[in-house]
């Protein structure tokens, strides 16, 4: 590596800067989109755990409680999520997004020259991957983000087994399978396709061992996530795959691969990064230019693969705007785990970018061209997503006061018409979307410690918790309610109109009607009768709760509660809690098995007696996932420092000699 290469990293450096330093120097932060109310969420929490002494395993405050860093979107052990631990949230967010954008422009910029092509042609395909519509438009979408950053080091590495498979782990750990699925896909293509033009047909054989090997390491080292990740994705609502109607939502139309072009080639109305995201992924006019040259200079058969390739992803972008494409999407069983067709734009990075390269490439001005396209990119991006100020995401609100105030460590209930309801501001895009924070639309009231029966948005929500949520959003109105939500602790409902109820008290008004149920407990003790009855799935008619004594339970930790029981009969416990795989119970030494009580929750049959009954999460999936990646981790230590030591001997060997 020369003295040009790192003038190189330095301007890519510069280029992230420039992209995301005025927000910053103003004072300002990006907040549109999952970035609210499921990004800051999963992070502040996570953060908020760990920075107490807890591992963020479990969430209390979500869909009745659920597996936490399973849920891979949280991203808990992704090495480059670490400055959201130990900064404030808009401080960690703009290091992410720079360490992320110059990480994608860093490791294109290491391909391209890896390819042969010179430093200014691979410094304008790295500074048209790191600031292009694709990248951009993903700057709300954390985990997109972080994958897209490494699909450059699945070229660069595409024949080095070892930093494949780091490259592939750090993917799987930033949290989004879906893409990485195709990211990796699309790089075992294309270097396939470009290893058997240079070495001929014989290598592709190797090139899948190479590729095999990687994956296995991959998933040994991200076995931490991985393997409860599988557990909780196999246990959820998406378990079976995705509906059409949700996965096909939102697919390209033919006029809109206008939006490859420039944003300048569409209607205003047209273009917007923070809306119109899943079809945001503009290249700029001169990338193009140079993209258009660089296919002219890679011969018939290069052109031929680039233009089968590109149909191909091209397919895939339309969904179900078309026969042919709906017909794939249909039929072709991976594609039932991915949402959005448009996503799939981001298989055309690795192809748009080479060319551009190979356009550049050993031509005169090829440096005052890498300029304008990167000049060009920045003018696009200067103001495509909205900004807020940084105070926002600390800015609790009227109804976390109220809540505060009413709930005394109980949950509460929100309408399931939270994300269609922005009252009193116009549509303006930093309004709307303080008002849907405030409001805690998707998984905004986790940051706050307050726990709730229902959310919106969280991908991988167990099937009971689901289910159970379900139902309740399924009541006719407030009366027919009212008798379940003693069983969930549900002590408030709110609701976006004011609403008739003989059964719960209105308290009032606050962005939300807020409801207030009757008494209510995490817990109750059943005589055998009652707790024999209690039945295992929801149904049209509620338990009688007069019939349950109340009982306290006491949180230890996040994951880790007590309830003791004195009771003069045998009966039943019934905790108002999921104890899916990988809680245990206990009462004194005695293991206890739990047994499923309407629909989300469970029971347990006690003698007679005093009785302190532990329940802890200790997911074994965890456990034995963390162990995989630690003792991999430490075989990789034990080979490179062996290598590393065999080599210094090596040199030290002939000095000596001499």
């Amino acid at each position: 590596m020369g003295l040009r290469d790192r003038e190189a990293f330095l301007g890519l450096a510069l280029l992230a800067g420039l992209l995301l330093g005025p927000s910053l120097l103003a004072g300002r932060c990006f907040f549109w989109g999952d970035l609210t109310y499921l990004n800051h969420p999963w992070r502040a929490l996570s953060a908020q755990l760990l920075q107490s002494g807890e591992l963020p395993l479990w969430n209390r405050y979500a869909y009745l409680g659920m597996p936490l860093a399973a849920q891979m979107q949280c991203a808990a052990w992704y090495p480059l999520t670490i400055q959201f631990y130990i900064f404030s949230f808009p401080t960690g967010l703009g290091i992410f997004h720079a360490a992320h954008c110059f990480l994608a422009g860093f490791f294109a910029y290491l391909w391209l020259r890896r390819c042969a092509l010179a430093r200014a042609a691979s410094f304008a395909g790295a500074a048209a991957l790191a600031l292009c519509g694709g990248m951009v438009s993903r700057l709300s979408f954390l985990n997109h983000l972080s994958t897209l950053a490494w699909l450059p080091a699945f070229l660069l590495f595409a024949h080095r087994p070892f930093p494949l498979a780091l490259a592939l782990a750090a993917a799987i750990l930033s949290g989004y399978p879906p893409m990485l699925a195709g990211a990796a896909a699309c790089a075992a293509v294309l270097s396939a396709a470009w290893r058997t033009r240079a070495c001929g047909s014989a290598s592709c054989a190797r090139h899948l061992a190479v590729w095999g090997a990687a994956a296995g390491l991959a998933a040994a080292l991200a076995a931490c996530l991985l393997i409860p990740g599988l557990e909780l994705a196999a246990g959820s609502r998406r378990s079976g795959g995705i509906a059409s109607g949700e996965s096909l939502l939102w697919s390209f139309r033919p006029a809109d691969f206008l939006q490859l072009l420039s944003p300048a080639a569409v209607p205003a109305e047209e273009f917007s990064p923070a809306i119109f995201w899943w079809k945001t992924a503009y290249f700029g006019f001169l990338a193009w230019g140079a993209a258009l040259a660089g296919l002219f200079a890679c011969g018939w058969r290069g052109a031929s693969f680039a233009g089968l390739y590109s149909a191909g992803a091209a397919l895939l972008m339309l969904g179900g705007s078309n026969p042919l494409s709906l017909w794939l999407w249909n039929r072709l069983p991976p594609l039932h785990y991915i949402r959005y067709p448009g996503n799939m734009a981001y298989l055309l990075i690795p192809l748009v970018i080479w060319l551009v390269a190979k356009g550049l490439d050993r031509r005169r001005g090829a440096w005052l061209a890498s300029f304008l396209i990167a000049g060009e990119l920045l003018f696009y991006a200067s103001s495509a997503q909205p900004t807020i100020e940084r105070s926002y995401y600390a800015q609790a609100g009227p109804l976390v006061e109220a809540l505060r105030r009413n709930l005394g460590g109980h949950r509460y209930l929100m309408s399931p018409q939270a994300l269609h309801w922005q009252r009193g501001h116009g549509g303006e895009a930093e309004q709307a979307l303080s008002d849907l924070k405030q409001r805690l639309y998707g998984l905004a009231n986790m940051p706050y410690r307050l726990e709730s029966v229902g959310n919106f948005g969280e991908p991988l929500v167990p099937g009971p918790q689901y289910d159970f949520m379900d139902f309740l959003y399924r009541r006719s109105g407030l009366d027919d309610l009212a008798p379940w939500l003693p069983w969930a602790d549900a002590r408030i409902v709110l609701t976006r109109e004011r609403l008739p109820s003989r059964r719960l008290k209105r308290l009032g008004e606050s962005l939300w009607q807020i409801y207030r149920s009757g008494e209510s407990s995490r817990a109750y003790w059943l005589d055998e009768k009652a707790g024999g009855d209690l039945p295992t799935q929801a149904g049209a008619q509620a338990p009688d709760s007069r019939a349950a004594r109340p009982l306290e339970l006491l949180w230890r930790k996040e994951d880790a509660f007590r309830v003791e029981v004195d009771s003069e009969r045998p009966g039943w416990l019934y905790v108002a809690e999921p104890l899916g795989p990988g809680w245990q119970v206990r009462a004194g030494l005695e293991p206890l098995s739990p047994v499923p009580a309407l629909t989300a929750f469970a029971k347990l049959r006690l003698p007679a007696g005093r009785s302190s009954v532990d329940f802890v999460y200790r997911p074994g999936s965890w456990r034995f996932g963390m162990s995989v990646t630690l003792l991999f981790l430490c075989a990789l230590a034990a080979y490179w420092y062996n290598r590393w030591k065999r080599r210094f001997e090596e040199f030290q060997g002939p000095a000596t000699a001499r």
